[in-house]
């Protein structure tokens, strides 16, 4: 019994040393334990790059792509059927008015021709014919008419006599005969003096009608040989020696140089400007660059509808120098417009969205601002975005474009534009 009661107090014993050593081995490590900081966490600044805001007073230049074309361009066609004996041109070959194009078989109609010809002087000995025969009735009628009388009173003579009984019938009815034929030969010049004029008329339509037909023929033989309208460029050659051809067929295309236009659609926005100048009666001037060449437009006119981008076309009138270009060409104009006031430029990576820019406050955080566009300015070859910031804006325009940019951001300037 005893022997059980001291074993009790030994594991009583034990498990109060465990317990104590476990006290003592806590509080060694919250001795020893390291120091601990409170780490301040602080908000990151993102550093951008800023400019002054400075409106004032700028040039606008407007930046266009316009495709080189031409106002006028035919299609030269065959106006009769021959055969093609000779194309002197080629395709790009600069040709001046009235230079040969195509030569078509004219021996068909030289025949016609001098059948023409031949039917004209006829028409023409019908006209003289009938003159001289005028002429001639005109002359002989009085001496007819004279011979008509002598035969009237040697009826009457020999009327007399046989109511005397001193000449026979048959004297007067020969003398009748000699009389009726008289008659008819006075009647039939009168008739022809009265006709003359209405027989001259319908020979000189039917001189008229030759003359029509030999100048007609005259210009189907002009028309076998194809002559350049104007001075220009020959598009393409749709034919060739040997080749049969047909009125209508295409022969070949050209354009006229000093027709030559740069089509470049102008957006909405710029329309009233561009149109209130030409009515002025200002000079529009566009200019690029193509294969290291300048080239120098006018505008000429604005078109009549709208395209499908909602702008309407502008046709740029090329100047001589510049009249070497290729139709259906692209390269970029710049047309410059009247300056604006109280416009600020600003880089395009400042624009956020469509129509919005940020500004930095004295606290360096940013600032949402909606702007309005007006134009665009290129310089020292950068280009600029014209807007117009409301009311008196204070502080720098951020000109980085930031991902996160978000109204309040904290920012730090590292570089001035």
């Amino acid at each position: 019994m005893k022997n059980n009661k001291n074993g009790k107090w030994r594991s009583l014993l034990g498990s109060v040393g465990i317990l104590l050593l476990a006290a003592g081995i806590f509080a060694l490590l919250v001795a020893t334990r390291p120091e601990t900081h409170v780490v301040e966490v602080k908000e990151k600044a993102w550093p951008v790059a800023a400019m002054e805001i400075r409106p004032g007073r700028w040039p606008r230049t407007l930046t266009l792509y316009g495709r080189v074309d031409a106002l006028s361009r035919t299609s030269v066609t065959a106006a009769l059927a021959a055969e093609v004996t000779s194309v002197p041109v080629g395709e790009g070959e600069a040709v001046r008015e009235g230079r040969l194009l195509v030569v078509l078989d004219d021996r068909d109609y030289r025949l016609d021709l001098a059948q023409r010809e031949a039917e004209l002087e006829q028409a023409q000995a019908a006209i003289e014919e009938e003159n001289s025969r005028h002429r001639g009735n005109l002359e002989a009628l009085p001496g007819e008419r004279r011979l008509l009388e002598l035969a009237q009173a040697e009826v009457d003579r020999l009327g007399d006599l046989i109511r005397k009984k001193l000449a026979s019938q048959s004297s007067l009815d020969s003398a009748r005969q000699a009389l009726a034929r008289q008659s008819i030969a006075v009647a039939r010049i009168e008739e022809s003096v009265r006709t003359h004029q209405s027989k001259l008329r319908e020979l000189e339509a039917r001189l008229a009608q030759k003359q029509a037909a030999l100048e007609k023929a005259r210009l189907q033989l002009q028309r076998t040989r194809i002559l350049a309208p104007y001075a220009g460029r020959v598009i393409r050659v749709r034919t060739a020696v040997g080749q049969r051809v047909s009125p209508g067929t295409v022969l070949l295309e050209l354009f006229a140089e000093t027709s030559m236009v740069l089509r470049a659609v102008v957006p909405e926005v710029h329309l009233a400007v561009l149109r209130e100048m030409l009515e002025q009666g200002g000079t529009i001037t566009a200019t690029g660059r193509l294969d290291g060449r300048p080239v120098r437009a006018r505008l000429l006119r604005l078109g009549a509808a709208a395209t499908d981008s909602g702008g309407v076309e502008g046709l740029f009138l090329l100047e001589p120098e510049s009249r070497w270009l290729q139709l259906g060409r692209v390269l970029e104009l710049e047309v410059e417009l009247p300056p604006l006031d109280d416009v600020v430029p600003i880089p395009w990576e400042a624009l956020y969205g469509a129509d919005e820019v940020y500004l930095i406050n004295g606290e360096n955080r940013l600032h949402a601002v909606k702007v309005e566009r007006v134009g665009q300015l290129r310089r020292e070859g950068r280009d600029l975005l014209l807007v117009r910031l409301p009311g008196k804006p204070e502080g720098r325009l951020l000109t980085t474009q930031l991902p996160n940019a978000v109204e309040g951001l904290l920012v730090k300037v590292v570089r001035r534009d």
